[in-house]
């Protein structure tokens, strides 16, 4: 999808955030793409953003094992780190009773508990020297991530709100921070 055909489908808001929607092949469905303008009052996209688009839209098939896997990973560290105040059986570890109440048990499960909800890309793409796309998921944690495409990879995932600016130096910074919140 090329700049123009963007441009055409796009509705812009008030604030400078544009939406359109697009089929993405990697997870089967339609889903709405949110561009973040430089300037409110006359907002366009970069070319820059549109190459995060065919990022996106180009994800190989075999990056949904990745996903997947990120996600598994998500819930293991929330249901580690946080109390969503389940009961603990006799026998069973709060990571255990986690994953048992919320009915995960492996990446499959994790996956098919998540909502891809939206994709984010930013003008702030044009500071950068990689280019970032950010897949908005509700996770089955409940919990809200990016999880971050970086010059049409998925690398990493973080919490909503993330700065994708941590990613230019080192494409694992998030994950290295929750393993040092693990001690591992």
């Amino acid at each position: 999808m090329n700049k123009e055909e963007i441009l055409q489908q796009i509705t812009w808001d008030s604030y400078g955030i544009g939406k359109i929607t697009l089929f993405v092949p990697l997870f089967g469905q339609s889903l709405p793409f949110v561009f973040f303008a430089e300037n409110a009052d006359s907002p366009t996209i970069t070319d820059k953003m549109v190459a995060c688009v065919e990022d996106v839209l180009t994800l190989r098939p075999a990056a949904i094992q990745h996903v997947k896997e990120l996600l598994w990973e998500e819930c293991l560290f929330a249901f580690q780190v946080a109390d969503y105040g389940v009961d603990i059986l006799d026998g069973e570890t709060a990571l255990q009773a986690h994953l048992r109440e919320f009915e995960v048990a492996n990446a499959e499960d994790a996956y098919q508990k998540s909502e891809v909800e939206e994709i984010h890309i930013s003008h702030e793409n044009e500071v950068f020297k990689g280019q970032y796309a950010e897949i908005k998921i509700n996770t089955a944690s409940d919990n809200y991530i990016s999880v971050i495409v970086k010059n049409g990879q998925i690398i990493d995932f973080d919490d909503d709100g993330t700065y994708v600016s941590w990613f230019e130096q080192d494409e694992q910074y998030a994950h290295k921070k929750r393993s040092k919140t693990l001690g591992d």
